[in-house]
């Protein structure tokens, strides 16, 4: 058992999950972690799957054929992604979502992962995080999840400090990476590697303007479409992957989701959304918003949802999707020579990037025509 700060504990298997034989591995934690299922590992096939589109870790399904609604999700962590993560911290997350009923149950641990309770539906596409219906559930989860830091303690409660995690991960990009290839392809996309500390910190003086407020709250910080499940049964969105959750701008999740339209694996900014979607948007959001704040004894009306808030919020999003893009453009770099996983990381972040830098001068010059 892995104790954690707060006293509770958490099943632990010292066992390293081996992807290449990925059966007996899976055999293992099922036996240890959910005990109950013994008897058809003996009677029944057991059967898995890759969910694809993971940039970061793997991430398998493991079910029987007698019950496929039944299953048991596996997550191994990518080679050194304890340099950039804090895994504690993630399992302390979980289980606080898991109280909230934010996120599924986790199982148990093992040496390079965890074992998790299956969220059930289909994981949200392109074609479909946009459309009206769709939004209004993501909108009504992610506010929930907004929420969270409201009831929970502040012992449970991660931080994203976004530009100290940009700092962080600057200093783990090597001088030269170790293979030749990728070492051109980065001075070829990059010429000048000094440049991101400059971007930094005009970003952190930039939002220290008294206009550009946003408020606290528990973000996501990585809402990308193939992080939403859509429950046909229940018609709801539910939220997965929360490796990166924590307290952070409530405008940096709406800028990150809107930036997550482009895609990952292949990405591509004329999916951006509108001016006139994020202007809908977020005003549907703050309907939700302020009915939330209204229950929690606020002053906020959820019929007052007036014009000036709407742009105002929609300038400071602005403000933070620059941020987005820089973040994952950084992310990307500290992949390079060490995931496992085959996915040109070097061509992301240059297409993060060359967005960061074709979106950044309007963006900069921008005012919050309401503030007075």
């Amino acid at each position: 058992m892995q104790q954690l700060k707060d006293d509770r504990t958490i099943p632990t298997l010292a066992h390293h999950f081996d992807v290449e034989n990925a059966e007996n591995s899976a055999r293992l934690l099922l036996n240890h972690f959910r005990p109950h299922l013994s008897q058809q590992l003996k009677e029944e096939k057991l059967i898995i799957t890759e969910f694809t589109g993971g940039v970061q870790n793997k991430t398998l399904a493991v079910y029987f054929p007698s019950d496929r609604r039944n299953k048991t999700l596996i997550k191994v962590y990518g080679a050194d992604t304890d340099r950039i993560l804090d895994r504690a911290g993630e399992i302390r997350t979980r289980l606080m979502l898991n109280e909230h009923e934010c996120c599924g149950k986790v199982y148990g641990l093992f040496e390079n992962g965890m074992c998790y309770e299956f969220v059930a539906g289909q994981t949200m596409t392109f074609e479909n995080v946009g459309n009206d219906h769709c939004s209004r559930l993501i909108i009504r989860k992610l506010v929930d999840l907004h929420c969270v830091n409201r009831t929970a303690s502040e012992d449970e409660l991660q931080v994203f400090d976004a530009f100290k995690k940009m700092s962080g991960f600057l200093e783990l990009v090597p001088e030269a990476y170790k293979d030749e290839k990728q070492q051109r392809q980065f001075v070829e996309y990059y010429p000048n590697r000094d440049i991101f500390a400059k971007e930094i910190e005009i970003l952190r003086e930039h939002l220290t303007d008294s206009s550009i407020h946003s408020p606290k709250v528990f973000c996501h910080n990585d809402l990308a479409y193939g992080n939403i499940v859509y429950d046909k049964e229940k018609d709801c969105a539910n939220f997965i992957d929360f490796e990166y959750a924590g307290l952070n701008h409530q405008a940096y999740d709406l800028a990150n989701h809107f930036n997550e339209f482009a895609g990952v694996e292949e990405y591509d900014y004329r999916r951006l959304p509108s001016r006139d979607f994020q202007i809908s948007w977020l005003t549907e959001y703050l309907k939700c918003w302020n009915k939330v704040d209204c229950s929690a004894g606020h002053s906020n009306d959820e019929s007052a949802v007036t014009d000036q808030q709407v742009q105002s919020l929609y300038f400071i999003v602005r403000k933070f999707a620059l941020v987005s893009h820089l973040f994952w453009t950084l992310w990307s770099l500290t992949q390079v020579g060490h995931s496992e996983i085959d996915f040109d990381y070097l061509r992301y972040g240059k297409q993060r990037f060359d967005e960061y830098n074709r979106s950044k001068p309007e963006t900069l010059s921008m005012k919050n025509v309401f503030f007075p």
